[in-house]
């Protein structure tokens, strides 16, 4: 991806006036951080956008944070974005020891966020199983068929491995874990799960194929992940805010290239653990990767504008501060809307409808995550009853129109009504 570097030297001429004037005449492109490729495209005249730029990185410089990754000085400024997004993690409405407060919500909804997060992850580094195929995959609990299902699976597993990870200090075994969990069983030659890559083949390219990162070189891998695991102590020990250092470490991860395949996913199940360990446990069920999938662009173009303006992070961490806001957001959205459609589900099923104690039972866990697939071997786990009479209930279920079969493989999965709505319509079409 070509982009308009930053100019090698900044206008050192300029006076405190000059740079105070060009700042308040240019306040917006400070506050919203824009880089120079942005900056070359709104401003036609040469001399002036050197100007302007010079009084932006001026001012940057002066004001922002200082870190080392892979032996190098990167900075961070706080930018108005980066200090809401830290401002909403610590007030989200959370119950005693950080749960949501929705305590009816947090049960298989909760697994069904999880099981967002694994297949979006995946799908971000090029997994082409749908959705609804992944899910399937994750509620009925087969073996995956493909490089693309194992990959997804691998995901499941990590985000349910983060989820019980203690607040030990982060090591770089903890970091090949992570990286050995995501990856292991999807092709092992290709990944080489847990294992640093041993060759420097790797690098990042852009559209046209250019070279747009070297990754360092495999033999200072294993001491830039100590060095990484150090930093992180000691920004903990500052009292920086987790969501800065939870941002750095993705950043790191993806610019140290440690592995063969599977960087994406070891930086973003970092993301979360640090986030986690830190007491932000709604983490376990709020989905980045959704949202990086549909800005990957964005999220591509972040990384650069950070490589290629003097390692400032602010550009990356900046981005990711706007998903994160759009993700709790959303999940807190989700989590009311789906008490309140829950509620109408449960009072119109009670109201409607005559069933067995035994079909109550499925339909409370189906009504209690609307949406959610349930499968013979799941009820059977969960209500302790045997394999025909699951099957044999969830069929009688589908029959009066409380639930949806869906085909998987030779099997069949059942789908919960999402809304009130859909319910009727499904009994609609039933009785027509």
């Amino acid at each position: 991806m070509k982009l308009r570097r930053p100019p090698a030297q900044l206008i050192d001429s300029l006076s405190i006036n000059e740079i105070n004037s060009l700042l308040a005449s240019y306040a917006e492109w400070d506050e919203r951080y824009l880089h120079f490729d942005e900056l070359y495209r709104r401003v036609s005249d040469g001399q002036m956008r050197e100007k302007v730029w010079s009084a932006l990185k001026f001012k940057r410089r002066s004001s922002a944070q200082h870190f080392v990754i892979a032996d190098q000085t990167v900075t961070c400024n706080l930018t108005a974005k980066i200090t809401a997004a830290m401002s909403a993690v610590d007030r989200m409405t959370f119950a005693r020891n950080g749960e949501p407060t929705d305590e009816d919500a947090a049960s298989y909804l909760m697994s069904q966020l999880i099981m967002e997060e694994a297949i979006s992850s995946s799908q971000l580094e090029g997994a082409a199983t749908t959705s609804r195929v992944a899910m399937e995959l994750l509620a009925v609990g087969r073996a995956p068929r493909n490089e693309d299902e194992s990959m997804i699976m691998g995901n499941w597993r990590l985000m349910q491995h983060i989820a019980t990870l203690g607040d030990a200090p982060l090591t770089r075994a903890d970091i090949l874990e992570i990286h050995h969990i995501a990856c292991a069983g999807i092709n092992d030659d290709k990944y080489r799960p847990g294992a640093v890559r041993d060759n420097n083949d790797v690098f990042v390219a852009g559209r046209d194929g250019e070279i747009i990162h070297q990754p360092p070189d495999y033999q200072r891998l294993n001491s830039l992940l100590d060095a990484l695991c150090a930093e992180v102590a000691w920004l903990e020990q500052q009292g920086t805010h987790p969501l800065l250092v939870a941002c750095v470490m993705h950043f790191a991860i993806g610019y140290i290239h440690p592995f063969n395949d599977g960087n994406g996913r070891t930086a973003r199940g970092l993301f979360y653990h640090h986030l986690i360990r830190h007491g932000y446990s709604a983490f376990r069920y709020i989905s980045i990767s959704k949202l990086l999938k549909a800005a990957a662009v964005k999220y591509g173009i972040s990384y650069l504008y950070s490589e290629t303006d003097e390692m400032d992070l602010t550009y990356f961490v900046q981005f990711q501060c706007e998903v994160v806001m759009r993700a709790v957001t959303a999940f807190t959205e989700q989590i009311a809307t789906l008490h309140k459609e829950r509620e109408r589900l449960v009072t119109w099923v009670e109201e409607h409808m005559t069933l067995a104690k035994g079909e109550l039972d499925i339909m409370a866990i189906a009504l209690n995550a609307p949406g959610s697939l349930l499968s013979s071997a799941g009820i059977k786990s969960r209500l302790g009853i045997a394999d025909n009479t699951a099957r044999a209930r969830l069929k009688n279920l589908t029959e009066q129109g409380l639930l949806r079969p869906l085909k998987e493989g030779k099997g069949t999965v059942y789908q919960a009504p999402v809304s009130l709505r859909k319910l009727q319509e499904w009994l609609k079409k039933r009785e027509g």
